[in-house]
């Protein structure tokens, strides 16, 4: 299969890059990056795409056909050269290319939770049932993903997306003294800022709950969320008869994109699970004082559609705020609640997500520089 890769010079994308390097079935086309050109030129020297995709580009002489407009690439991804893509980028960019994509049967794998919800927010639930060619890439939508190719659906009491409870589940100090630096050393997962930072705060799993929601159109009060501090057990299904069904796994995205990729289970050189190693599996609920960023997550999708696209713009700003230090860790779930407090409309069209998104983001940043002004 003739595949593009968007976002290879992130964490996702070298990990999909070296699971394809061990499958000579798929052939690299076309391989898309942003800032770190120099990554994404090695990559594209190991992988020799026809393509060589990024607004950076612009003026360097390279052996590569080079796009630098996202009109190039979208040309490219809708031609018959590319036969699936990968969405391995956090955030939004080119939402629309990606629903025209979801529109021509093409393999499309998605490890960008946001453009999951804000494709739902526009259509409704059920992506999966629309779009059968859409594979998501998050570990947890995986596994569910997995479960209910086997089970039937109408015999499911609920389903639970597991969280390791990041870095702070068990941090006895204030939430103001956390930096990025702490905030981005996950215990569990290797992985970007934007998703790390989600994940130490439990926004993420949030996010993941919306997603959930979108692609498979189960009801929200059937979708639970249990912390699972060992990161071995990736999601449950409760039947109605009493009976669980999980999947295991170790805490390995390669293992994920190999099944995503693969409708064999194939052998693979990664880790396994030694079952010996572990005295005792841990289950919690997150704590609501702890955890409110998550619990207004819920909330935003339980308002209806619009929110959650207002969500993800809000968070995208805080998450950038963060992390260059304009606001701190315990400022986030404040503002986020802040901007979920306004009246919004259901979007009908892709312009009305795309200005729902940058409504969040900017009366996030409008709150942040108030809260600078005031301090």
């Amino acid at each position: 299969m003739r595949v593009a890769l968007l976002g290879s010079t992130g964490f996702l994308g070298e990990q999909i890059l070296e699971v394809l390097s061990m499958h000579h079935d798929f052939e690299v086309v076309l391989l898309g990056g942003f800032r770190n050109v120099p990554k994404l030129l090695n990559q594209a020297a190991s992988f020799r795409p026809q393509y060589v995709y990024s607004p950076h580009l612009e003026g360097l002489s390279i052996p590569f056909h080079a796009l630098t407009r996202g009109k190039e690439l979208e040309t490219v991804l809708l031609s018959d050269e590319v036969e699936g893509v990968f969405f391995a980028a956090s955030g939004i960019a080119f939402f629309e290319t990606f629903l025209k994509l979801l529109r021509t049967g093409k393999t499309i794998w998605v490890g960008s939770k946001e453009l999951l919800i804000l494709a739902g927010d526009l259509e409704g639930s059920g992506l999966l049932l629309r779009y059968p060619h859409l594979i998501p890439l998050d570990s947890e939508h995986n596994a569910l993903w997995q479960m209910l190719q086997l089970l039937p659906r109408e015999e499911i009491a609920k389903v639970y997306i597991t969280a390791s409870g990041g870095p702070f589940y068990e941090w006895q100090g204030s939430f103001a003294d956390i930096t990025p630096e702490m905030a981005l050393a996950h215990p569990n997962w290797k992985m970007g800022a934007k998703i790390t930072v989600d994940s130490a705060n439990l926004v993420n799993k949030g996010l993941e709950v919306m997603e959930a929601f979108f692609l498979f159109d189960i009801p929200q009060e059937k979708i639970d969320v249990l912390i699972q501090r060992e990161s071995v057990v990736h999601a449950l299904i409760e039947m109605k008869d009493g009976f669980v069904f999980g999947v295991f796994a170790p805490p390995d995205m390669r293992l994920v994109i190999q099944n995503a990729i693969s409708p064999r289970r194939l052998e693979h050189p990664f880790q396994r699970l030694r079952f010996t190693e572990f005295r005792a599996l841990h289950f919690d609920y997150p704590v609501p004082q702890r955890f409110q960023g998550f619990y207004l997550a819920l909330y935003a999708l339980s308002r209806g559609r619009g929110y959650p696209t207002l969500f993800c713009g809000a968070d995208e700003a805080c998450v950038h705020h963060f992390l260059t230090r304009n606001i701190s860790f315990e400022d986030i779930p404040v503002i986020l609640e802040q901007v979920l407090d306004q009246d919004v409309s259901p979007p009908q069209s892709v312009h009305e997500i795309q200005r729902l998104f940058q409504l969040g983001f900017s009366k996030a940043e409008a709150l942040i520089r108030q809260r600078s002004v005031l301090q």
